[in-house]
């Protein structure tokens, strides 16, 4: 009996070694892209921002699709959050930084009492690979009661050096912050 126990008992212990010793992840962020041009000096009420990416896209795991239409899941190597925060806090900082202070309602901030404009994204597309560029597909739409709506698609290619995690990370952030160049470029 004791001797089974030890046949049992000996694998697991194995096993357990070589769980302690597996390689740690990689953690990935986005970075906050200053503008190009001068803060622009758009007036009108703040904005609250949204944004909505597909189930697919918002995971941990560092995704690079490949030539043949599969997609390399590099679990090791993750976001530091599900990638839908990230873009939204990425998003909405780098809208901050082109426009007056006050005017981008940030994540966690309360929303004002009075009237406000809600900005909507919904990001069709944000992938790395197989080339050497991160492409961000989406369609944007501003609401404000009273007025038309006003709404933008945006195609958006990052060339980036390789397709490790780092180039990728910094390519996701190029993009995002051409996103919000382009979308203040649209307000009035």
């Amino acid at each position: 009996m004791m001797m089974r126990r030890s046949v049992l008992i000996l694998p697991l212990l194995l096993a357990g070694c070589g769980f302690l010793s597996s390689k740690p992840s990689t953690f990935y962020s986005l970075d906050r892209i200053p503008p190009q041009a001068a803060i622009t000096t758009v007036r009108g009420l703040p904005i609250g921002v949204d944004v909505v990416l597909p189930p697919g896209l918002n995971r941990k795991e560092v995704v690079a699709r490949q030539a043949n239409h599969q997609l390399e899941i590099r679990g090791r190597e993750q976001w530091t959050a599900l990638l839908q925060p990230l873009v939204l806090h990425t998003l909405a900082f780098d809208l901050a930084g082109r426009l007056p202070e006050g005017m981008v309602i940030l994540p966690g901030q309360v929303k004002p009492d009075g009237a406000m404009r809600s900005l909507d994204v919904v990001v069709e597309e944000l992938a790395a690979g197989p080339e050497h560029s991160v492409v961000l597909d989406a369609r944007w739409t501003i609401h404000e009661a009273g007025r038309p709506d006003l709404a933008g698609r945006e195609h958006i290619v990052a060339d980036i050096a390789g397709l490790d995690s780092t180039n990728i990370a910094t390519g996701t952030s190029n993009a995002i912050a051409t996103l919000a160049d382009h979308i203040v470029g649209q307000l009035k």
